[in-house]
């Protein structure tokens, strides 16, 4: 049987399987969202940067950019980390250069290590099941600045427990964020106004898109990047 477990930080990734094994990288509040959102309203393929200085340069040569950084939007980019923003008529058709504090960098380190990279969340979560079918799986949690962050871990568990019917839970991480989901599937949107990025959002007001980043199973499009070692990242969205 295929397995799956639960990275509870960025940090913690190398200790986890050697073996290429298929990662699903989660930033609930927001980049999953904004990802996933901007492939459903169109965008063609979206290039994942580390850093806010190349952000900038492609800013200036012209490039449609979203960037963020400690939850608010760069101010030379059109776009921030806010799904709302990535709609059809300014995205569709269009390629997207796109850095946030934590999930950009996540995806690069699992491309790094070798592994196959998809961008999961709850809008996409009925389709990330389709692409997990006879893999073995790491749901790699974002995380705030390399800490723990709750509503990653909260999604986690969500997955693994779709999961467990065709694959074995590899470790405690994944056993214990099922048995939490399963606490507060039932009001998550009560359950995540208590956490950490939460209280962050709503000092600046950004609170608002957390709804929707919550909306189980609405998009059938999964994220799924390529490029590594160095090399550009692309992700392109994939139908299921």
């Amino acid at each position: 049987m295929n397995t799956v477990d639960i990275v509870l930080s960025p940090e913690l990734i190398e200790t986890y399987s050697s073996k290429p094994v298929l990662c699903i990288v989660i930033d609930v509040l927001r980049a999953s969202s904004t990802i996933i959102t901007a492939f459903a309203n169109g965008a063609r393929r979206i290039y994942p940067l580390a850093d806010i200085e190349t952000a900038q340069k492609k800013a200036h040569a012209g490039a449609l950019v979203g960037a963020e950084r400690n939850v608010l939007r760069c101010d030379f980019a059109m776009f921030g980390n806010d799904p709302g923003e990535y709609t059809a008529e300014k995205v569709g058709g269009q390629d997207i250069y796109f850095t946030t504090t934590n999930g950009t960098k996540t995806i690069r380190r699992c491309l790094d290590l070798g592994h196959e990279v998809i961008i999961g969340g709850f809008l996409n979560i009925d389709a990330v099941v389709c692409a997990c079918g006879g893999r073995d799986v790491l749901c790699v949690c974002a995380g705030w600045q390399g800490k723990f962050c709750l509503e990653d871990a909260f999604f986690a568990g969500a997955l693994v427990q779709r999961l467990a019917q065709s694959h074995s839970i590899a470790s405690d991480a994944g056993r214990m964020m099922a048995e939490l989901w399963e606490l507060h599937r039932e009001h998550p949107l009560d359950y995540i106004m208590g956490s950490d990025h939460f209280a962050r959002m709503a000092r600046v007001g950004k609170e608002g898109a957390v709804p929707y980043c919550l909306t189980e199973g609405v998009i059938n499009i999964v994220p799924t990047a390529s490029g590594s070692n160095g090399d550009e990242i692309v992700l392109r969205g994939l139908s299921y």
